[in-house]
């Protein structure tokens, strides 16, 4: 029955009233001008301050910012993190993301409780968990921030964390596409052969090279020319002719190389060019069977699972084959049509907030770079967050679904149940309270979960150059913010023999690439999730893994 069902999960009422209060910040955010260009879309309020205020390097809207956001102490240690990263203050950026990291190891087995409470009522009860990307990104700003504190071989040591991290990940998680962090593996391996490790570069090379060549398929990121020219110079100059001849036949076959003059420095300009793809909550119909709701109503606390698995199997026959063809699961209009030929069969639909990405990354376009006198060019794609996002988000779907179908369904079951105890006790106005309150509290507490690191950059793009010792004035030339034609220029100091990394950060009108992401989200295989057994996972106490 579903009164036993609604008795026993109200011994956790508080607890979910507690997380879902906890969950919800502050709503008085810093006031953004109306004609920003990160107002409007499908950004929400805070997302859309904490950009404005990171594009212009604002620290006094710092401490605003973070406490008018998220709850969620990991959220606001990777926002603390990056946008001191931004303003300079590297050392200060470095205890956030070390406590950030800190928090996502403590996480990295969660409690079953807060489980439980999303099954009940929300994805956001639960604690904040990075995705794999946004944990490597971690790991990146670390090196970043100890590369211009001066200090190499810290730089190093987050490299090997974020090399550690994915290989877990993968191990955990066995075909998943984002296992490998090429971009970071590739400035580890320039690193690491600056200074001698000639082993652990060649070893930090070849994998990088590998992850790209698995980017090309998975998420539309063709190995950057710069990388694969180092790979064959590194392996070349260490002896690895096997790995340079490989690589060369591979990518320049026929292609003369010069040779370079051991007096210059390398320097790796990285540009953070706008911001990645972010959450934003939509409706999603799901079709069920009346006997699907009446299993609910009429059995324990985990009918609810097994009817949901039911159904999310059913669905996931369907969101395969959209993926075949590249397109995504029908909502919003669509789901009207669903209901009408539902209804025909037997079918009847849920609706429930679902998150899903969407892509405004305010990038600059057209960007050039050009050193000195030289001509200008067009700087490499070394890595798109914003296809990498996605599709690791759509690899998630079925156990986020699985949740969300099941919430659905005890929901409609305590408004049915709701409705009929009122009108025991009180007759047809009994009744009538009874589903406009638990209707009431159903609709509020759906809500998506559209929490992330929304201020991590779109995309990295690469120049690379051989330059004698000495300064250098760099030249970014790009279309920037409401249409103006922008001229970045600085000043590099390159030492001999050594890597140097340089970072720059553009902001314009061009909303990212969209046919990449949406390439990135084609091909996704649905899996089936572990279906967890509640009652024996609340007696033994176990935990289960957010990955």
């Amino acid at each position: 029955m579903i009164g036993r069902v609604v008795v026993g999960w109200g011994q956790l009422l508080v607890l979910v009233v507690g997380l879902v209060l906890q969950a919800c910040g502050p709503s008085r955010v810093p006031p953004v001008p109306p004609e920003s260009p990160f107002l409007g879309g499908s950004l929400p309020s805070h997302d859309a301050a904490l950009r404005h205020y990171v594009a212009l390097r604002d620290s006094s809207a710092l401490g605003p910012l973070l406490e008018s956001g998220p709850k969620d102490a990991l959220i606001r240690q990777l926002n603390a993190g990056l946008f001191l990263h931004r303003l300079g203050r590297f050392a200060a950026s470095n205890v956030a993301l070390q406590e950030a990291e800190r928090l996502a190891e403590e996480r990295y087995t969660k409690s079953i409780t807060q489980n439980i409470a999303a099954f009940i009522v929300s994805d956001n009860v639960l604690d904040y968990y990075p995705s794999a990307l946004e944990w490597s990104m971690i790991y990146y700003y670390g090196m970043m921030n100890y590369l211009r504190l001066g200090n190499v071989e810290e730089a190093l040591v987050e490299a090997r964390k974020a090399n550690a991290l994915l290989r877990r990940y993968a191990n955990d998680n066995p075909g998943r596409s984002f296992t490998n962090p090429a971009a970071v593996q590739y400035i580890a391996g320039m690193l690491q052969w600056a200074a001698g490790e000639d082993n652990d570069a060649m070893v930090s090379l070849r994998q990088s090279l590998g992850a790209y060549e698995e980017y090309e398929e998975r998420f539309g990121v063709a190995p950057p020319q710069p990388v694969l020219e180092d790979v064959i110079r590194v392996a070349s100059d260490l002896g690895f002719d096997d790995v340079a001849d490989r690589t060369r036949a591979a990518y320049f076959e026929g292609v003369e190389f010069a040779e370079e003059s051991r007096d210059t420095g390398e320097l790796l300009l990285l540009i953070e060019n706008g911001f990645v793809a972010h959450r934003a909550e939509e409706k999603l119909y799901i079709p069920v069977l009346q006997e699907e709701k009446d299993s609910v109503l009429h059995g324990d606390a985990g009918s609810a699972v097994i009817a949901a698995a039911r159904v999310l199997v059913r669905t996931l026959v369907v969101m395969n084959e959209l993926s075949r063809r590249g397109v995504d699961y029908p909502r919003h209009e669509d789901g009207v049509i669903i209901a009408t030929a539902g209804s025909a069969v037997g079918l009847e639909l849920i609706s429930v907030a679902w998150p899903s990405y969407q892509l405004e990354a305010r990038r600059a376009a057209a960007v050039r770079v050009s050193v000195g006198d030289e001509r200008s060019f067009t700087p490499a794609l070394l890595l798109d967050l914003s296809a990498i996002a996605v599709r690791d988000f759509e690899e998630t779907k079925p156990t986020i679904m699985l949740r969300m179908v099941a919430r659905g369904l005890l929901k409609e079951a305590a408004v049915t149940a709701a409705e009929a105890a009122g009108e025991d006790a009180a007759g047809e106005v009994g009744g009538f309270l009874g589903r406009v309150v638990s209707r009431a509290f159903a609709v509020a507490t759906e809500r998506a979960d559209t929490r992330n690191w929304s201020i991590l950059p779109c995309e990295l793009l690469l120049a690379r150059f051989h330059l004698p010792p000495g300064k250098h004035r760099l030249r970014i030339s790009f279309d920037g913010l409401n249409g103006r034609r922008d001229l970045l220029e600085f000043d590099v100091e390159v030492r001999a023999g050594e890597v140097t990394t340089h970072t720059v950060v553009l902001f314009g009108d061009d909303l990212g690439d969209r046919d990449r992401f949406r390439a990135a989200r084609k091909g996704v295989r649905y899996l089936t999730p572990e279906i967890p057994d509640i009652e024996r996972r609340e007696r033994s106490g176990s935990s289960v893994r957010p990955f």
